[in-house]
């Protein structure tokens, strides 16, 4: 009886071999561009000590850092797009705005690899993703904008810059300890929409 019982700690079929071994391949995308955003230059065994495998398991995945930083863009830029597409919300008065903006903050690791690695800009496939992936974004602005959450007399592509920028700096700032998790979402949305501008105080109420 014992001997027909499965060991729950084993995968107990080819499938199941398949998806732990895709969701430990996904750890290890997570893990690597973590550790690449704070260590750029770090060797291809520093990356697999840092993911907690062996150097020779990573080089059997990966033989180059060309191969490695090519699949952690791919993942960054699929968690990037799946965040922007999941904040949809067309129910919000905003045009799901705030919520856009609360799912970009914890993803500034992926934005940050993607933008700090220069190799990446002749990479087709991150090229093509990463189109994809502003694409969505511009779309989710626009919804915005047409609810009344962003003015419209600035172009989209400078909206979207703006948004990453401030999304950048967010993250930057939990990271160092300078600004709190719970607080960076809605710094960002108040610099996004109200700008910077001191705003005029409102003018004394006659007396009558």
């Amino acid at each position: 009886m014992a001997a027909d019982m499965a060991d729950p700690g084993e995968p107990d079929s080819a499938a199941d071999c398949g998806s732990v071994d895709a969701h430990r391949h996904t750890d290890l995308l997570d893990a690597a561009v973590s550790y690449l955003v704070a260590h750029p230059r770090a060797s291809l065994g520093q990356i697999a000590a840092a993911a907690g495998m062996g150097r020779t398991s990573l080089f059997k995945r990966f033989p180059t850092r060309d191969a490695l930083e090519h699949a952690v863009a791919v993942r960054a830029l699929t968690v990037c797009h799946a965040a922007i597409t999941g904040a949809r919300d067309d129910t919000a008065s905003d045009g799901g705005l705030r919520s856009l903006v609360a799912a970009l903050v914890p993803i500034g690791p992926q934005l940050n690899f993607i933008w700090r690695t220069p190799a990446l800009d002749v990479d087709a496939e991150v090229v093509r993703q990463y189109r994809a992936m502003d694409a969505a974004l511009y779309a989710a602005l626009e919804r915005a904008r047409g609810a009344g959450a962003l003015r419209d007399d600035r172009p989209g592509w400078w909206l979207s810059q703006t948004l990453y920028a401030l999304v950048y700096v967010a993250w930057e700032s939990v990271r160092d300890g300078t600004l709190a998790r719970r607080d960076a979402p809605d710094l960002v949305l108040d610099t996004l929409v109200g700008g910077l501008g001191r705003r005029p105080a409102p003018e004394p109420v006659g007396l009558s």
